[in-house]
């Protein structure tokens, strides 16, 4: 079935040109009305009944885009967003981009399609030219978990280098020195600013980076089994092991308990994002926890802020992380000790 972007690219327009099309806005030149509504009878393009049944409904609507609905981090912030939203009479119309770019440009003209009161997105990429669009022709936007380059948008976000530096200070202080890093993406705010804290952390106790131990996942589960498997390969394996987000440290842990390794005794493991089943694993986790909820929260408030007052300077809310020290780094093992007293 033909989408709305690749009427956009037949028609050689923007995607908001398709939207207003579609939804009879007089402000578009004849020109490219007459090539939009080509494209569309040439592609036998019909817009999603569905859809159509929602646009009644449009003004009571808000788009919420998350670029992976599998990482429970996202599951906390809708809870805060829907918290905030409910209050105004608003519902959340949600899409799931998993992490592909393509989808979230055809969710976002879905978004423009239904005539969403406003946006919440978390992008798939920093870098985002439909977004873009849709932020300069006055859709109120707000992003959260990471930050859009060159572009003025209310953004909240945890502030991941103080957070990953906690976690590393806390390995340090157990006599860890061989310290492994499972980071995310480079190309976004959060894996950079979480490897900038491990750096941070790593300088301030004066130890050497060792570039065998600084690895990049891609924030799913199987890039956390299999670096990890790569890590316990190693000659010389780390004792320690910080891993940027939860669905890598699922992925991790299943490679060292199915390397039969003992956590902490052969390997101390903390993880980036709180779960609540955090608690029930054997042992239970130590991790850096997000305030998942309240992002939604302030996220919601901000796109609330932007509908009321929409000329206003663009916000960015940075929230502050803690560190929840539980078993799986919480003791140095006898190894750890040893070496300690071995440095005396």
């Amino acid at each position: 079935m033909a989408t709305i972007k690749d009427v956009a690219k037949r028609a050689g327009v923007s995607l908001s040109t398709v939207s207003r099309v579609l939804n009879g806005h007089p402000y578009v030149a004849d020109e490219l009305r007459s090539r939009v509504l080509d494209a569309i009878e040439a592609l036998n393009y019909r817009p999603n009944r569905v859809a159509q049944r929602l646009r009644a409904a449009r003004s009571h609507l808000v788009g919420v885009i998350f670029s992976d609905v599998k990482n429970p981090f996202y599951t906390l912030v809708l809870s805060g967003i829907e918290h905030i939203l409910s209050e105004q009479g608003l519902s959340v119309l949600i899409s799931n981009s998993n992490t592909n770019q393509d989808r979230e440009d055809n969710f976002t003209a879905l978004m423009l399609a239904e005539e969403v009161a406003g946006l919440i997105v978390a992008p798939v990429q920093e870098d985002s030219p439909v977004l873009a669009e849709v932020v300069q022709n006055g859709l109120p936007v707000a992003v959260i978990d990471r930050r859009m380059c060159g572009l003025s948008v209310d953004t909240v976000l945890a502030d991941n280098q103080s957070g990953a530096c906690m976690a590393i200070r806390h390995l340090i202080q157990l006599g860890h020195r061989r310290i492994a890093i499972l980071n995310g993406p480079q190309r976004l705010t959060s894996g950079r600013e979480r490897y900038a804290g491990f750096l941070q952390a790593m300088g301030e106790a004066g130890l050497d980076i060792d570039p065998g131990l600084v690895w990049y996942g891609d924030y799913q589960m199987e890039s956390g089994y299999t670096l990890t498997r790569e890590l316990l390969r190693l000659p010389q394996p780390p004792t320690a092991l910080f891993v940027a987000n939860n669905l890598m440290t699922i992925g991790v842990l299943n490679a060292i308990h199915e390397a039969g390794c003992n956590i902490p005794e052969d390997l101390a493991v903390i993880g980036f994002d709180d779960v609540p089943w955090a608690v029930s694993l054997n042992p239970p986790l130590t991790t850096v926890a997000q305030p998942s909820f309240e992002i939604g929260v302030r996220a919601a408030r901000l796109l609330l802020d932007r509908i009321a007052a929409p000329d206003r300077p663009a916000c960015t809310t940075v929230l502050q992380t803690r560190l929840m020290v539980r078993a799986s780094c919480g003791a140095a093992g006898r190894r750890h000790k040893t070496q300690q007293s071995e440095r005396r």
